[in-house]
This record gives structure tokens, sequence and C-alpha cells, in this order.
């Protein structure tokens, strides 16, 4: 990226754009909490989840290139796909999709936008595979054939057997249907 290509120092970005000038930053940290009475000794961490980090930032651009950022901005939200936000150079947030953007003009800012920006974090599982080795003298198996159990069926019930004999034979309490009226004009 040419992050570190760009002089200023303190400047903050979304992927390589700009952003000139960050009036103010916002981040939420939720957790997800149950709602329901629990057991008494119930370890309630086992319930907390983590939810997506979520970046309120107000962007106030007056740069020349003020139309070509917001285009750029703008396309980076249809895409949907996944931007790092950079702000002042200090903080790095990665997996990050712009969910919302406010803009504002008003007749102070005639060479300019004001924008409310909402980046929500995406969590990014990672599959990992692994061999696993089995002890064929433990399991009491040749060649590594694994012993497979199935559950037991039933036999039915006098009600159950009632239901499928009135399915099958037709007397489940329906009449047989006809010919539609469009039908029965046609012939």
């Amino acid at each position: 990226m040419a992050l570190s290509l760009l002089e200023n120092s303190n400047q903050s970005y979304i992927q390589d754009i700009p952003l000139e000038v960050i009036s103010e930053k916002t981040r939420s940290l939720p957790m997800t909490l149950p709602t329901k009475r629990v057991e008494n000794g119930f370890n309630i961490s086992d319930s907390v989840r983590k939810e997506p980090m979520i970046i309120n930032i107000t962007v106030v651009d007056n740069s020349k290139d003020y139309m070509l950022n917001r285009d750029k901005l703008m396309k980076l939200q249809e895409l949907g796909e996944e931007v790092q936000f950079v702000f002042s150079n200090r903080d790095t947030y990665e997996h990050m999709i712009i969910e919302n953007i406010e803009e504002t003009e008003t007749e102070k800012q005639k060479f300019g936008f004001t924008y409310y920006i909402t980046l929500r974090q995406i969590q990014v599982g990672e599959i990992k595979e692994s061999d696993v080795k089995t002890d064929n003298k433990k399991a009491k198996t040749s060649g590594g054939k694994k012993k497979r159990t199935t559950a037991k069926v039933s036999t039915p019930t006098s009600a159950e057997k009632s239901k499928v004999n009135n399915v099958t034979s037709g007397t489940n309490g329906t009449k047989e249907r006809g010919k539609s009226f469009s039908k029965t004009l046609a012939g």
C-alpha cells in the first residue's frame, strides 16, 4: 500500500484515501450478554460473546481532491470489500467494512464535504488442517477402519400406524378434486 509513501506523519486514511481532518472518532467494543435468568453456579462467561468493533468518524474534507476522495469512498462502500483504517498514523484497524457514509453539505463549506462514516470490523476465521493419527491397537480395529454405530429405530405406535394407513389409502378426510372452472369451460 502507499500509506508509508505519503509525507504527512499525522495523516489518517481509509485504504489509500487520505482523510484530511478527522474532527471526532469514537470506538465501540460491544459484548452480547444473556438476557434470561441463569442458574445459580452457571458460568456467565460461557454466554458472553464479543461483537464486532464499530468505529464512527467525522471527516471534514476541504482538500483540492475532495470530489475524487468522495467518489473513492463511495466506490469502496459499494464494493463491500474490507479496508484498512489508519488513524493519525498511530492506530491501524484491519478487516473493516464501510457500513455507512452520511454526507453533509452546508453553505459555509462550498468546496468540500463533511462525512459521518461508520466502519464495522468483520470477524475473519481461519481454517487449519491437521492430521489425526489413530492408534489401531487401542481401537481394536484393523486397517484403521472405525466402528460406526447407528441409532435404533423403535416400532411405530398404533396411532402412528393409523396415520400412515390413512395417508397411503387416501382416507384422510379429503375429497377428490375436480376440474377447475377454466378447464370446465375449455372442455
